[in-house]
């Protein structure tokens, strides 16, 4: 699907709607899985089209696994060390509370890059 912000609805119906995310996880997954695309639609910098993937599972724990071929992931990699939540007065909003409440909702986070995807993997 496009990472455009419009495709939200369909990333919550995928998530609603799997067989693989236990009852009481849902609301963490569907918090989680929001904030993701919503970032990846956001900032990443796409190499050719805005194509993400984002697939599910549960094989020991249920994962959520975000697939794109992203130019910039090295940002996202340095606002993970270096972002704490503050207010961006340019933005007149908040920032960093959602890197941080993924971290917190879910078991473990992982991000990888390889030189034709970068992925996000949530372990919940």
């Amino acid at each position: 699907m496009e990472a455009d912000l419009k495709n939200i609805g369909f990333i919550e119906g995928f998530i609603s709607n799997s067989k693989d995310i236990p009852e009481n996880r849902r609301a963490a997954a569907l918090i989680i899985s929001t904030e993701v695309f919503d970032n990846i639609a956001e900032h990443a910098k796409f190499a050719e089209n805005r194509g993400i993937q984002l697939s599910v599972s549960n094989i020991f724990f249920p994962r959520l696994c975000f697939s794109y071929r992203s130019m910039n992931f090295d940002n996202l990699l340095r606002a993970l060390k270096r972002t704490k939540p503050h207010f961006d007065p340019d933005a007149k909003r908040y920032r960093g509370f959602g890197l941080l409440m993924t971290k917190n909702l879910a078991r473990k986070v992982c991000y990888r890059q390889d030189p034709s995807r970068s992925c996000i993997i949530v372990y919940l």
